[in-house]
Order: structure tokens, then C-alpha cells, then sequence
């Protein structure tokens, strides 16, 4: 079985073909998919999604963006109805996001905040976008270490490793992994450090496509590549890896 930790089927790219998608998945042994929200509607959308498509095994979670803060006053008070769904497995995607700046900062900072105490509220994980801002994350993450924390697309390399690890957070890696740059470099030196425990396999798809289709619209079948360069870091195989990504992926999200 493999496992994509993080899509947005819900996306303007892939809604429109959702059940295509979800059938390319399956057909390449993906059981097993987060649809992630990024506001009120596309949280809506995720859930309605997931329970639509549950018996192809797919989930969701629920949050507001940094991208999307400035939008917000708070948390919008149907998420308290939407998070009882039993497809919705974490809160998120959640944090800060520097690189372009989309809501001001301070805004960032406090739906990112509001956010974490409605998922200790509710008792659940949190999903995490941190871009070029893991100091100010850190900081208040430390308050919330009693969460249980997905680094979504984890970018804060060997820096900040041992920080993010004992506050027991887990790190997702996407298509990066298998492009060839300094920075995709960077992340396979976090790869061959990085405890077994805590690792999962995204595509974040329809963005961040893997080698051999990048530059091209992204798809949760194509996680394949993920797992593949992954299994070659830590010289397992494949088999082995997705082995150890289901039992992550269900401890984590608490699936069955």
C-alpha cells in the first residue's frame, strides 16, 4: 500500500476529474489519501470529498492557510460541526508562510495560533505549512508541543531537525526529493538522518511534481516516484518503505 499524506484533489485543477484522479491512484497501489482544505470551502469541499470517496480510502482535514489568514477573524465556527465527520483525520493546513507573504505576518501568527488550540480543543493533529518562517513556527509551536505535528513539505533541513524530532513531529516529503538541486540535495541529506518513525510521503499534488513529469500537473498516483527516491536514500526497498509509512500514516492520523 502507499500513502499520500497531503492533495488537494479539491483543488481548481483536479476537482473536475476527482474520481479519474482517485482511480489513477488506485490503479497505481495509493489506498490511502489526505485531501488537505486551505480555507472555509475547500474545507468543506475535503470533507464532503472524502466521505463521497471513502471506501477508495480517502480522508481530509480541515484549516485556514496562511495565505488565507487575513480572510479570517477566527475560527469559523462550522469547523466545529465539520470536524466530527469520521473522514476528517487533522487540522490543517496550518502556519506561516514568509516566502510570499500573502496575509501580513502578525495576522499569520495569530490564525496560526487560534488554530492549534481548536485542534488541542479537538484533540486532533495538525497538518503544518511552514515556508521560510520555521524561528517564528518554532517559537510557537513550543507552546503546543503536546500536539501531534506533520511538517508538511518539510523545508527546515538539518538546521532545525533535532528541534522539530523532539517535539515529536513527523516530516513529509514530496516530489523535491527527486529533483536535482541543491536544495532537493539538502532534503535527502534529512532523509538519510531522519528516524523511520517519522517520515510520510506527499505529493501536495497538483503542485510539486516529481521527476520524470515535473513541470507537468501533479497526481496522487505519482507518489510512486516519492517512495522510490526515498527508498534509495535509506538503501531499503520500496516494499520495506511502504510498509513503514502505513504504520506512521495510521499512528498519526489515527486511521484503521
Amino acid at each position: 500500500m502507499l500513502i499520500d499524506s497531503h492533495c488537494h484533489i479539491n483543488s481548481e485543477a483536479l476537482r473536475g476529474e476527482a474520481r479519474g484522479v482517485i482511480m489513477r491512484a488506485r490503479d497505481a497501489g495509493v489506498l490511502k489519501m489526505l485531501i488537505v482544505g486551505c480555507d472555509y470551502e475547500d474545507s468543506c469541499e475535503a470533507a464532503a470529498m472524502a466521505e463521497d470517496f471513502s471506501k477508495f480510502g480517502l480522508y481530509a482535514s480541515i484549516g485556514i492557510h496562511p495565505h488565507e489568514a487575513k480572510r479570517y477573524d477566527d475560527i469559523p465556527p462550522e469547523f466545529y460541526k465539520i470536524v466530527k465527520n469520521k473522514r476528517v483525520s487533522a487540522i490543517g493546513e496550518i502556519g506561516l508562510d514568509y516566502h510570499y507573504d500573502h496575509s501580513p505576518r502578525e495576522i499569520q501568527k495569530i490564525m496560526f495560533e487560534k488554530q492549534l488550540k481548536f485542534a488541542e480543543s479537538v484533540n486532533m493533529p495538525v497538518v503544518l505549512h511552514i515556508r521560510d518562517a520555521m524561528n517564528d513556527a518554532m517559537e510557537i509551536l513550543t507552546v503546543h508541543r503536546g500536539l501531534k505535528m506533520l511538517f508538511h513539505c518539510y523545508s527546515g533541513g538539518l538546521e532545525f531537525l533535532d528541534e522539530v524530532l523532539g517535539m515529536g513531529g513527523m516530516c513529509a516529503f514530496g516530489g523535491a526529493l527527486t529533483w536535482d538541486n541543491k536544495a532537493s540535495e539538502e532534503l535527502r541529506e534529512v532523509i538519510r538522518k531522519i528516524p523511520a518513525e517519522n517520515i510520510l510521503c506527499e505529493t501536495d499534488s497538483p503542485y510539486m511534481t516529481p521527476s520524470p513529469f515535473r513541470g507537468k500537473r501533479n497526481e496522487p498516483a505519482y507518489v510512486k516516484y516519492v517512495y522510490e527516491a526515498m527508498a534509495r536514500e535509506r538503501n531499503i526497498s520500496v516494499s520495506e518503505l511502504s510498509k513503514i509509512i502505513e504504520d506512521n500514516a495510521k499512528r498519526f492520523f489515527s486511521w484503521d
